[in-house]
């Protein structure tokens, strides 16, 4: 099963590049990947500075397709991980190293095995930016699982695609996690619903539904958290979040929009009583590989998590990048 993804330039969810090139050796081995850079500011970073550059993707991923019986994925590289919440400072990126991969043996038509470090299914968008709309990651994202090892069974009949998979996420008191999903298409209208339970600490379900509205791509990712014993006596046990994505298109250029509401309540689990976000996200195609965009992001939290640079806690975080990408 795949997570849902509209725009035709953001990747498949199960391996986040765009596009694809092959190597010839004595097997066809896809090659895919991408990098982005860019300029970060933003503010109430506490004693953290207020602006830096970085690299914030470098990914090279390859793969072997299972039609003959076996296939693979295997990414190698860095990911920034930024999310609105931090505006791209101070954040800490994944380390240069091997990400996520996996083999897939598919014994039958429709029918198909994966085992080893999984990409979650869980979510709309994916940690590599060159593969969001957006720079920066919902903080929905936070509360939602990553990768991980473990595995994963996977069957598709016809519009409709279902799974299950046992892995070793841990969270919390969890040491290991199990999921459960169905995906599919019904008219105009792509949908993607699953369960994912971290053993005897929580319980999560994810809803993403999307589609082509006049001509705009709309999304929507509802995750509602159940704790299996709240943090203290009377805090809450729940949480839930839910972001809205709208992305108006004119030939070379996007403007994608995002906004988001988090509740949690004094459960914890996204680490804020309740916020709202917003981000745009101007974007120019130079070609289908490459692009440059700009954003705007502004959270608004119910209580002061962040702090000025004097350590006074504020309530507000505004935050400005500039981002160059390409993808292979």
């Amino acid at each position: 099963m795949r997570k849902t993804i509209l725009a035709a330039s953001i990747a498949a969810m199960i391996s986040p590049a765009a596009f694809a090139g092959t190597i010839t050796t004595n097997a066809d081995i896809n090659f895919n990947g991408g990098m982005t850079a860019g300029y970060y500011m933003t503010n109430n970073t506490g004693s953290n500075d207020e602006d830096n550059y970085q690299v914030s993707d470098f990914m090279v991923e390859l793969s072997g397709d299972p039609a003959e019986g076996v296939g693979f994925v295997g990414a190698f590289g860095t990911m920034a991980g930024i999310t609105v919440l931090d505006g791209g400072v101070g954040n800490s990126p994944y380390g240069y190293d091997f990400q996520y991969g996996w083999l897939t043996v598919a014994p039958m038509e429709g029918l198909s095995i994966q085992a080893g470090k999984l990409a979650t299914n869980v979510g709309y968008e994916v940690t590599p930016s060159y593969a969001n709309p957006h720079i920066t990651i919902a903080a929905l994202w936070g509360g939602q699982p990553v990768y991980y090892p473990g595995v994963r069974l996977n069957y598709e009949a016809g519009d409709l695609g279902f799974y299950v998979e046992a892995n070793d996420d841990a969270l919390g008191t969890a040491k290991k996690a199990w999921a459960a999903g169905i995906s599919g298409s019904a008219d105009a209208l792509d949908f993607s619903v699953s369960y994912y339970n971290y053993n005897g600490y929580k319980d999560l379900i994810d809803v993403i539904v999307s589609a082509d509205v006049g001509g705009l791509a709309v999304a929507a990712n509802l995750d509602y958290h159940m704790l299996e014993n709240a943090p203290s006596a009377g805090a809450d046990d729940t949480a839930y979040g839910l972001a809205l994505y709208v992305t108006p298109s004119m030939d070379d250029v996007s403007v994608p929009v995002r906004i988001e509401y988090i509740s949690d309540g004094t459960s914890g689990i996204f680490g804020v009583d309740t916020a709202t976000t917003f981000t745009v996200t101007p974007t120019y195609n130079f070609t289908d590989h490459s692009f440059v965009r700009a954003e705007l992001s502004y959270v608004s939290a119910d209580n002061k998590i962040f702090a000025d640079d004097k350590g006074t806690p504020e309530d507000t975080k505004t935050s400005f990048a500039v981002q160059a990408g390409f993808t292979f």
